[in-house]
């Protein structure tokens, strides 16, 4: 190539290049043209029915009468590197477990969505009642009516008050391998009778023994299940790979020395 025709080339690289700025800025101008006006009567619109909405001021007032309770996430996650002690765990022996510490607070929870729900009935009957909407205290309206009227049911809907008036809890429980990868899952939501259930069988205790049998063994499962591959190493590791009752270092297990069915709990120094 020569040197001409080398000038040649990039003084048509320039050119293509002043050319697709030139049609950037011409686009940016034009959406920027029509944007910025949409905008500006959109804010206008905004203000008016802010100003003027009549439903829009009672809705106001209405929230102010009534306060709903915060109801708490209750969900539970756990993942699994042992895929015996992922097949062996249910999702409802996963929730037995956790309700054993906390029954309390999901019973509160229960107890605040049901009066949630009951609020809400007299809540929702009073803003049907007395918010109308296209009501607005000026006869002097913007000319759009149909923006008009969408604008006012948007800040209307974005005030009414949504409080959670339906209880669950969902458990979801994860198989990874030893390194964290994902394998797979199993996923159940509890409905508040389920959740009820197995609350009023953990309270039938003597004790500290629980009289129902299936909630004892869902206890046991979830108690050994959290002997991790990461921590039955650690375990093995710590003891040098022998047997702390006999020496031997063939066919080794993790076992609790105090043990579940007596409330043995799985921690590294008990294993």
């Amino acid at each position: 190539m020569t040197f001409y025709n080398l000038l040649s080339v990039l003084a048509g690289i320039e050119v293509l290049g002043i050319v697709i700025l030139v049609l950037a800025f011409v686009a940016i101008s034009i959406t920027l043209g029509i944007l910025i006006p949409l905008y500006v009567i959109g804010e206008k619109y905004k203000r008016f029915v802010a100003e003027h909405s009549v439903s829009l001021r009672k809705i106001n007032e209405i929230n102010k009468s009534f306060k709903f309770k915060g109801i708490p996430n209750c969900d539970l996650y756990h993942s699994y590197d042992n895929e015996s002690f992922f097949t062996d765990i249910s999702c409802a022996d996963y929730l037995t477990y956790q309700l054993v510490y906390t029954r309390k607070k999901v019973d509160q929870a229960l107890k605040d969505t049901l009066d949630n729900h009951n609020l809400y009935i007299v809540y929702k009957n009073r803003v049907n009642e007395e918010c109308i909407l296209d009501q607005y205290d000026t006869e002097e309206l913007l000319k759009n009516r149909d923006r008009l009227r969408r604008t006012e049911r948007r800040l209307f809907n974005g005030v009414v008050l949504r409080p959670i008036t339906e209880f669950s809890i969902t458990v979801k429980l994860t198989l990874t391998r030893i390194n964290g990868r994902y394998r797979g899952s199993k996923t159940k939501v509890f409905s508040p009778k389920e959740i009820k259930d197995i609350i009023f069988k953990l309270n039938q205790k003597k004790g500290s023994f629980y009289l129902n049998e299936e909630v004892w063994h869902s206890i046991c499962r979830v108690e050994r299940g959290k002997v991790t591959n990461k921590m039955r190493f650690a375990v093995y590791q710590r003891d040098r790979y022998r047997c702390r009752m006999c020496g031997s270092k063939n066919n080794l297990e993790v076992d609790h020395i105090f043990p579940i069915a007596k409330g043995g709990k799985t921690t590294f120094n008990n294993l």
